[in-house]
């Protein structure tokens, strides 16, 4: 194999990890057969992914608790605030997903901006 075929593997497992949660599991599988660098980029990936998962599903779960206690308050502003808030979360995910794509199509170890110091010291070592 050359070296150019490894980091293309390399990359392939970084880019399927943050496809959604089938991409992420898919990714898990391909890298357990890596070694050495192999497996530490694409487990650093993993975590990076799995950690903007789980990150979307806490900010989803809080905006619809947010949003329950605003209806109980005023509907006229529970919709406008939810109407105004949802699609900026919605985007900041996709940009973040965008960026962790971008830094493994590019075989960089980069952490997410915002939230990749945090994923990275909850996940330590995991997926290697």
């Amino acid at each position: 194999m050359t070296e150019e075929n490894n980091q293309k593997t390399d990359t392939t497992v970084g880019l399927v990890a943050y496809l959604t949660l089938i991409g992420f599991i898919i990714a898990l599988v391909l890298n357990n057969d890596k070694k050495g660098e192999e497996k530490a980029f694409g487990a650093f990936h993993l975590r990076q992914s799995i950690g903007l998962m789980l990150t979307a599903l806490a900010l989803m779960i809080g905006m619809m608790i947010l949003s329950m206690i605003l209806f109980v308050i005023s509907i006229k502003f529970g919709i406008m605030l939810t109407g105004i808030l949802y699609p900026i979360i919605y985007l900041g995910i996709l940009a973040l997903v965008i960026i962790g794509i971008i830094n493994a199509a590019n075989g960089q170890k980069k952490e997410l901006p915002v939230v990749g110091p945090f994923i990275s010291k909850i996940f330590g070592k995991a997926f290697e």
